[in-house]
């Protein structure tokens, strides 16, 4: 367990200090060695059956930063863990040495199934085949836990947004130790978790700009949220998406059935991974209509189906 104990930008060298200590002890006791491309199929994941191949099966040592079973199916905290930690797992050969993009996946990944390492390798093969030769790994969160009537769609949430800390203290310190770039890839509903990362990089670490580049694909949340003026009951996170980083791409489809249907029937509105955003846009803040390409919510990242090479080209 990796541990940030404050959250104050004042005490930002002491939890720089605490995560590398924890990140070195976790990244020794893995194998090292690289990571292989996996040839045979992986398992549907809840929510998307009925369209797009399945994902590739990833080796059991895929890359990953996980906070997997700190919280609990009503969101809370669990197993001694804080709002900051988190756990680095797998084989990361190169730990520290090129740029890192890490794949945050989206609602009712089972970690049991392998499908958060599944969706990651498939997204690391389409950026190889794009010439892409930075670090890739999968950022793994409860998102299956709760088991209401929504099938733990309020959880999941709920858990997204407490995930916004620990995946912001896993960037500024990777970024700032290392001093290579980080870029996020977030798929469905892990496009709530980079938006409260992105908040708190300038709430609590006053980090500008922190982040080479943020790609939504297949967004579930609100299409106001990133806006700069989303209305005084909504989120709004258009001043974080400007401060910490670069430039935010969003990848919207129209033609996408998962934010069509379950979406808008769990929010009673439109996702930006649908529709593109409402309202001002943050000024590093671009939409891409990928409707001509995309008719699937799982093959946005995908190396034959996907549109993988549109985020390249704009990295």
């Amino acid at each position: 367990m990796v541990d940030d104990t404050t959250g104050r930008s004042g005490d930002r060298a002491e939890r720089r200090t605490a995560s590398r200590r924890g990140v070195l002890r976790a990244a020794a006791a893995a194998v090292v060695g690289g990571v292989g491309v996996g040839a045979t199929t992986g398992r549907v994941a809840a929510g998307n059956k009925g369209c797009g191949a399945e994902n590739v099966s990833a080796p059991d040592d895929f890359p990953r930063v996980s906070t997997r079973d700190h919280f609990d199916a009503d969101a809370n905290l669990i197993n001694g863990e804080t709002e900051w930690s988190y756990d680095v797992a797998g084989s990361w050969p190169a730990f520290g040495e090129r740029e890192l993009t890490l794949f945050v996946h989206g609602w009712r990944s089972s970690d049991e199934e392998d499908e958060p390492i599944d969706a990651g390798q498939e997204c690391e093969n389409a950026l190889r085949a794009e010439g892409y030769d930075g670090s890739v790994a999968v950022y793994s969160w409860d998102s299956d836990k709760g088991d209401s009537i929504d099938l733990g769609w309020a959880s999941a949430k709920d858990i997204a947004k407490r995930n916004g800390k620990k995946l912001a203290n896993v960037c500024q310190w990777y970024a700032n130790e290392y001093e290579v770039d980080v870029r996020l890839i977030a798929h469905s509903l892990g496009a709530r978790v980079v938006m409260y990362a992105l908040q708190t990089l300038e709430e609590a670490y006053e980090e500008r700009d922190l982040l080479a580049s943020v790609s939504l694909v297949g967004a579930a949340v609100e299409k106001d949220s990133p806006s700069m003026d989303a209305g005084f009951w909504d989120e709004e996170f258009g001043d974080h998406v400007e401060y910490a980083t670069e430039r935010l791409d969003n990848f919207h489809s129209y033609d996408d059935g998962i934010l069509n249907d379950v979406f808008r029937t769990r929010e009673t509105e439109e996702a930006v991974g649908e529709v593109g955003i409402q309202y001002e846009a943050p000024d590093n803040y671009t939409d891409v209509d990928v409707t001509a390409e995309i008719d699937c919510h799982r093959n946005y990242y995908k190396e034959t189906e996907g549109i993988v090479d549109q985020i390249v080209a704009r990295w």
